[in-house]
């Protein structure tokens, strides 16, 4: 199997080096402070963000949904864990946002995956060591970096930056048909440092089919900020009320879970 035949099973975006015009190695942009000045000005531009902080927000939670979600899909559908370390990523801002692809066929795998013995897939014994290899990957090699890139760009602290991570990190499990979204929204939140994974409230929602987890962020990305935006529904700034008049319009039911 080809190397760029194994990285379309893992993720379906690859990339080679020379990279297309437009696309930019990860590592590379988040030590190069004016282009990345010039990608979070530009996704500003497009949701006619009225500040550099807001479109740095909006920019970095469009980003990081972008990495997160190939590869949280990857390990709850699979069991896979794409490597989308910084130095193994490309980015590409187009007219739809951030698009994210691999640059080498790098991945860990547990032993009776159809890829294990590929060239670069790494076996690993358990499903501890697959989140370790997620944690490691993902989290210490590409969004920690980009949340201090973006933060050096934006100023002001880290914490807003986390909750998207935090939140977004989280969302594709709490809505994907897997036997149990609860625990697979707790493994991913044992990933993240214990501030970090505090960043979101997980409370429950009812849409017809049963309770699955829904999380509220205890930090705002700014969309209310935009001439289009509004508070979004996992935002801090809502209030109880708030959220059960939502709720209530969109036919649904919510609650805060015990313990």
């Amino acid at each position: 199997m080809s190397a760029v035949a194994v990285a379309r099973q893992l993720t379906g975006r690859v990339v080679t080096e020379p990279l297309p015009l437009g696309w930019y190695r990860v590592d590379r942009l988040l030590r190069d402070d004016a282009l990345l000045r010039d990608l979070i000005t530009a996704y500003g531009d497009t949701m006619r963000a009225p500040s550099r902080q807001v479109a740095s927000a909006l920019a970095f939670k469009a980003y990081s949904w972008s990495v997160i979600e190939p590869v949280v899909t990857a390990w709850l559908t699979r069991r896979r864990v794409p490597d989308f370390s910084a130095a193994l990523t490309a980015v590409h801002l187009g007219h739809d946002g951030y698009e994210v692809a691999m640059t080498a066929e790098r991945a860990s795998v547990l032993a009776d995956d159809p890829l294990a013995g590929a060239p670069g897939m790494i076996v690993v014994p358990g499903e501890r060591p697959l989140l370790d290899a997620l944690r490691r990957t993902l989290i210490d090699g590409h969004l920690a970096p980009a949340v201090e890139a973006f933060r050096r760009v934006r100023g002001g602290g880290a914490r807003p930056l986390w909750g998207s991570v935090a939140q977004s990190l989280c969302y594709p499990a709490s809505v994907a048909e897997t036997l149990d979204p609860h625990a697979a929204v707790d493994q991913l939140l044992s990933v993240l440092g214990p501030d970090v994974a505090d960043l979101v409230e997980v409370t429950e929602m009812n849409e017809g089919a049963g309770w699955r987890p829904a999380l509220i962020r205890r930090t705002c990305c700014y969309y209310y900020a935009v001439p289009s935006g509004e508070l979004c529904s996992t935002c801090c700034l809502l209030t109880d009320a708030d959220r059960d008049r939502r709720a209530a319009e969109a036919g649904v039911e919510w609650r805060r879970t015990c313990g």
